[in-house]
């Protein structure tokens, strides 16, 4: 009789009656393989090029890929091991390189590890898929100016920039589900707010968009209109002027007031003179202190 092997792992599985007297080669040969899969470890130079992995290199638990990248490389896995894996990239070189992985499937999806970073990924026998990454629609406030090549190096790119453009739903059906269509929110130079959800803190009226609709945006450098009233006292009485709006405004009474910085009251008419100016040493307009922290981007499936 001939042994069979597990469908995952290839456990040898001696038929009934075979092995007489030398069962512990297969026995043994499974114990080994075991200790492989739970705890192996093995190591993959990133500057040997590309790589199909051997059997001792694919049964193992953690691969780490290290050495200086001098090109982008892959590895290639079996599709007759089913399992899950832990890879660490710590390889150095240009960011411009990237490591993909995938199986020997013809319609293997390729799937990059980050740079300086360990992640847990599956192989289901045709393609790599990653298990560690987030929840579909968090956010990750990246600090680099454009999205990573490793992400983009995908063949179905994991994270999303939130820069206003569509995506497909079916290539991303759960993110499309959660913002209710495939329009990503532009974060863009912009402030995030978490929706009202009917709290009323953050009104249409005030905002100018829906506080409750994901990825509604909007909002302007330039203040709010509004005015000013300037109250001239000279000794014995009291002169107040109208109130105005904008830059000047000619009120009643021969008064001429300005808003921005000083104003002076047409002391020809009055005899009376007025000054007013505006408190604090900031210089950069209507924007709180503030920092640049990268873009925003979205787990996209």
């Amino acid at each position: 009789m001939v042994s069979t092997f597990s469908p995952n792992i290839q456990l040898e599985e001696p038929a009934r009656g075979d092995q007489v007297g030398v069962w512990d080669t297969p026995v043994n040969a499974n114990m080994t393989l075991l200790d492989l899969v739970v705890g192996g470890r093995t190591t993959i130079s990133g500057a040997g090029g590309s790589v199909v992995l051997s059997a001792a290199q694919f049964q193992a638990s953690v691969i780490t890929i290290n050495s200086t990248l001098l090109a982008s490389i892959s590895l290639t896995f079996p599709t007759s091991f089913i399992k899950s894996y832990k890879i660490r990239n710590i390889c150095t070189g240009s960011s411009a390189f990237i490591i993909t992985l995938g199986t020997t499937a013809a319609a293997t999806q390729l799937i990059c590890p980050p740079p300086g970073d360990a992640i847990d990924v599956y192989s289901d026998g045709t393609s790599l898929n990653y298990t560690s990454l987030g929840r579909v629609g968090t956010y990750w406030d990246y600090a680099g100016s454009s999205v990573p090549n490793w992400v983009s190096g995908c063949t179905v790119p994991p994270w999303l920039a939130t820069i206003g453009s569509t995506f497909s739903s079916v290539t991303y059906p759960v993110l499309a589900s959660i913002l209710g269509g495939t329009t990503l929110p532009d974060t863009r130079g912009r402030s995030r707010f978490a929706a009202d959800g009917g709290a009323g803190r953050l009104s249409s009226a005030v905002a100018g968009f829906n506080p409750d609709t994901v990825g509604a945006g909007g909002g302007s450098q330039n203040p709010q209109q509004h005015t000013h009233t300037i109250s001239i006292t000279d000794p014995g009485h009291t002169h107040g002027t109208n109130a105005f709006t904008g830059t000047t405004s000619t009120p009643g009474g021969g008064f001429v007031a300005a808003s921005n910085n000083a104003a002076t009251i047409n002391s020809a008419v009055t005899g009376i003179t007025a000054t007013a100016s505006n408190s604090g040493t900031g210089t950069a307009g209507n924007v709180p202190p503030a920092y640049i922290g990268g873009i925003v981007m979205i787990r996209a499936g």
